[in-house]
């Protein structure tokens, strides 16, 4: 398994894409796959925001983490976030997540970001055993979702 930018393998951006929509579409009504690939075409950096990471192993697209400005029309003030943490369903349970959430942290860490926010409606344990805090409890476009952090040691 390899981690690397999405920004060199554009090749899985229609892949991801339709990951995306399917499993998060009922947080974005009306949008598209089409839309989807736009927007990560357009977050294809490195080490920067916004980035996307991917896990692939030859050419087989494993999953992806996103580091990206805003995630949360309601909490503009929060930024940066964590977000499109994806990995393929027949493999998770085996770390990739993990690597991806980690990749993403360091690269937030080596641009200076001292606190990092996501959302999600389900994973919440997840990312507690990762060291990320609950910050809030809230709704979001119809959804109970909890806002976590993770606090940078500086």
């Amino acid at each position: 398994m390899q981690i690397g930018y999405l920004a060199d393998h554009r090749e899985f951006i229609p892949t991801l894409a339709r990951w995306h929509h399917q499993e998060w579409a009922y947080l974005r009504p009306g949008d598209s796959v089409e839309a989807r690939i736009a927007r990560l075409r357009d977050a294809c950096g490195h080490t920067e925001i916004p980035t996307v990471v991917i896990t692939f192993s030859d050419f087989t697209l494993l999953g992806s983490a996103m580091l990206v400005a805003h995630d949360m029309e309601t909490r503009m003030d929060l930024s940066p976030w964590l977000a499109g943490v994806f990995v393929s369903r027949e493999l998770r349970q085996h770390g990739i997540g993990t690597a991806l959430v980690q990749r993403i942290t360091d690269d937030a860490r080596a641009i200076g970001i001292q606190r990092l926010y996501l959302y999600t409606p389900s994973t919440e344990k997840f990312y507690s055993r990762l060291g990320w805090s609950v910050v809030e409890r809230t709704g979001y476009r119809g959804v109970d979702v909890v806002v976590m952090a993770y606090d940078f040691m500086t």
